[in-house]
């Protein structure tokens, strides 16, 4: 079998595996998620997706997928409910990740860690368990699966075998547990991230919206449950405005009140990231050129090189996680998989090709923190 034959095969084991998550609940397409999101983060010096990923850091991106999703849905009769994630009546990470929320009022799970470490890491252990009782143990397994009748189903994406119901918090806590990915599908996730996401997010949009018995906008519902805070964002303008020293990052002109956007440099639609790391502050003109492009190299060596000073007092006079190392793994991780040919956005209506080798030298930079 070719290559081009293995891939073929192991996406459509993949799809099996959507179809099945639509079915019945969220919780394996957040796993997905969040496994595409370790591999883009834990990518090593050479650009490489890490092997295997502490079930920990599976639990962290999940938190965060849901963070969002347990405020109030405003509907159009005025009511608004935290959404149903299953069809199921119990939904205890969904509930775990409600009452952090309440409780520390933060705006990310990042700022609730810093408010309230205790709780957040209490909220962490009930997410992991969680995972590791339930999903991470049936993501590959079809709903029908019987041991009796059906002995073998293909583990197409990890080993399963150590996550199951029977364990317990104790044991987790001695033996941290870890997804050992198959060969080549840390690279595979990592390098159709790009398809991957908003794929599992219409999905996601749509079991959602089946759960809650209600027709949606499928757009407004998808803005909803994975959108960025643009309101939020917003108060970090005076603080980006004297890092930048009133300037746009892209084009270096002088920013103009009214035209004034905060932008994600890593795009949002890659892989969600509200850390100040990885904000910059933009003309609306770039930044509506700029969309969810990647920015050219010598955008991305500018940015990993601020001053990490000037950004470490707006962190602090905000309370916003800074998280510089995580942003800039983040970007190694996504350009390390560009396809060759891949075009990157310079300016307004211009686009540069993948420099294969000037990124081979900016690799190192974007790991340090």
């Amino acid at each position: 079998m070719s290559n081009d034959d293995d891939t073929l095969a192991w996406a459509q084991l993949l799809l099996s595996v959507l179809d099945e998550g639509r079915r019945t609940a969220t919780y394996k397409l957040a796993v997905l998620l969040a496994l595409v999101d370790c591999c883009v983060t834990g990518t090593g010096s050479d650009g490489r997706a890490p092997q295997r990923v502490s079930t920990r850091d599976v639990a962290g991106r999940v938190l965060e997928l849901y963070w969002g999703q347990v405020r109030p849905y405003p509907t159009a009769g005025g009511v608004a409910a935290v959404l149903r994630q299953s069809s199921q009546p119990r939904a205890i990470t969904v509930d775990a990740v409600g009452a952090l929320r309440r409780s520390t009022e933060a705006s990310s799970p990042a700022a609730a860690r810093l408010r309230a470490p205790q709780a957040y890491e209490d909220t962490l252990d009930v997410v992991e368990l969680n995972l590791v009782q339930m999903p991470l143990g049936k993501l590959q397994r079809p709903s029908d699966y019987s041991a009796d009748r059906s002995p073998a189903y293909p583990r197409f994406l990890y080993d399963d075998a150590a996550f199951h119901e029977r364990v317990t918090a104790r044991q987790l806590r001695a033996h941290p547990l870890h997804v050992e990915l198959a060969p080549g599908v840390p690279d595979r996730l990592v390098g159709l991230a790009g398809l991957l996401r908003p794929l599992l997010e219409v999905h996601w949009t749509r079991a959602v919206a089946a759960f809650n018995r209600t027709a949606f906008p499928d757009d407004g519902l998808r803005e909803f449950l994975f959108g960025a805070d643009r309101t939020t964002l917003a108060t970090l303008r005076d603080g980006l405005g004297d890092a930048q020293h009133g300037r746009c990052f892209y084009c270096a002109g002088p920013l103009s009140p009214g035209r004034i956007q905060v932008d994600h440099f890593v795009p949002w639609s890659r892989v969600p990231n509200d850390a100040l790391g990885n904000l910059v502050l933009a003309d609306s003109t770039c930044n509506g050129s700029k969309r969810d492009h990647f920015a050219d190299l010598p955008l991305v060596e500018r940015w990993a090189r601020r001053p990490a000073a000037a950004l470490q007092q707006v962190s602090e006079q905000r309370g916003w996680p800074l998280e510089l190392g995580q942003s800039r793994r983040l970007a190694r991780g996504l350009y390390a998989h560009l396809p060759d040919g891949a075009r990157l956005w310079q300016e307004r209506g211009v686009f540069a090709v993948l420099d294969r080798a000037r990124l081979r030298d900016l690799l190192p930079l974007l790991g340090t923190d």
